[in-house]
């Protein structure tokens, strides 16, 4: 993705921007609370992709910047597991909230401004007021993939994001210029096959949930994302399949089958995915199993 076009300020941004010792104090905080990536951008550069109502001001009046971190979810050794439930119950993709909300609270107690932690669920509705993903993308830290629009950073790839919105007014981090996805790897592999390893590991056309087209230039031409296929396979165990399960044994007439159902495995995990008991909102990895990117950081012993 190319760096977006220069915004016009807006009055909430309209005071000159505090040092840049700042901003590196507190992406160094940022770290220390356990984020593996700091980005910092600023609360106008949402103007130009989303509407009213999903801006950083409209969470907090007159917000200034927005403080993105990204941390990285399962380690090497769980990605080589050959149990590949051990990457749903280690709460490995949490780590962004404990940092942000560490890093909101310093804000405040440190600088005296105003922070919040941008809300990534819903506050009502179904549809969240933010996009961590936008918000990672505008930060710097990464572009979108192939593999089900994910954003890849290009030192780690997969990373789990969080952001805090402050009034405080940051020097912003540039957007990168150079898209992350397609890997080389993959372009090559997209000449001799018609498919990236995502794709190849998913494909939509055999019932899975990813496609899409290379262009000459080696940039993403088209890309497909069935996002229900997706979630009836990832996404399993959170609050929608809790839901659905809750339905099915309040509606259940046989008590001797509802009992089984509610003492079974599944419901079990669908309670500890609604309560954020460790479970992992996610349950298929096989798109990002096959990403090149961010796979040295994986070569371990």
């Amino acid at each position: 993705m190319n760096s977006s076009s220069e915004v016009g300020t807006t009055e909430v941004n309209s005071e000159p921007s505090s040092d840049q010792g700042l901003a590196d104090k507190i992406k160094a905080m940022a770290v220390e609370f356990g984020a593996d990536v700091v980005g910092i951008a600023p609360a106008v550069r949402w103007d130009d992709f989303v509407p009213e109502g999903y801006r950083p001001y409209d969470l907090l009046p007159g917000a200034k910047s927005v403080i993105v971190v990204g941390t990285r979810g399962p380690s090497a050794g769980a990605w080589r597991s050959p149990n590949p439930r051990v990457m749903e119950v280690l709460g490995l993709d949490f780590a962004n909230d404990r940092a942000i909300a560490a890093l909101t609270g310093w804000v405040e107690t440190e600088t005296g401004h105003m922070a919040i932690q941008a809300p990534g669920l819903p506050v009502t509705g179904h549809q969240p007021p933010f996009s961590y993903m936008l918000a990672a993308v505008l930060a710097g830290l990464g572009t979108r993939s192939l593999a089900a629009n994910i954003i890849l950073n290009p030192r780690y790839g997969l990373l789990y994001y969080s952001a805090c919105i402050t009034k405080l007014d940051l020097p912003a981090d540039p957007m990168l210029e150079q898209d992350v996805c397609p890997a080389p790897m993959c372009v090559q592999t997209y000449k001799h096959i018609g498919r990236t390893p995502c794709m190849a590991a998913c494909p939509a056309d055999d019932g899975g949930c990813l496609d899409g087209s290379i262009g000459e230039d080696g940039r993403i031409e088209e890309a497909y994302y069935n996002r229900e296929r997706c979630v009836s396979r990832a996404m399993n165990f959170g609050p929608v399949a809790f839901q659905k399960v809750l339905v099915d044994l309040a509606t259940e007439e046989d008590q001797d089958v509802r009992h089984s159902k509610a003492q079974s495995d599944f419901f079990s995990r669908s309670c500890s995915g609604v309560a954020f008991y460790k479970e992992s909102v996610a349950q298929c990895f096989e798109c990002m199993r096959v990403c090149p990117v961010g796979r040295q950081e994986r070569k371990l012993k």
